[in-house]
């Protein structure tokens, strides 16, 4: 992806015109690649327990809600794995 500069503009409310475009000065950007570790689901909770969770949450550091689930999740998950290894 290039992206170019514009020339210097004599006056803002001018119209665009593209021979104010400076081919030489092209830059390319290239864009940061984005992180798919996760993969994403969803599950309804009702209204009262994502309450709870978001105060129990707040407590805890000021963390997100569902950032404590996922906690909370992975603190089962290894419990139950070590269940099942013994």
């Amino acid at each position: 992806m290039k992206k170019l500069k514009p020339k210097r503009k004599k006056n803002a409310s001018e119209n665009y015109d593209p021979k104010d475009w400076d081919e030489s000065s092209v830059t390319e950007v290239i864009p940061e690649p984005r992180m798919k570790t996760g993969l994403s689901t969803s599950i309804r909770l009702p209204a009262s327990m994502v309450n709870k969770l978001r105060k129990i949450a707040s407590r805890k550091g000021d963390i997100g809600y569902q950032t404590l689930i996922k906690i909370w999740i992975a603190e089962r998950l290894e419990e139950e794995s070590l269940k099942k290894a013994i």
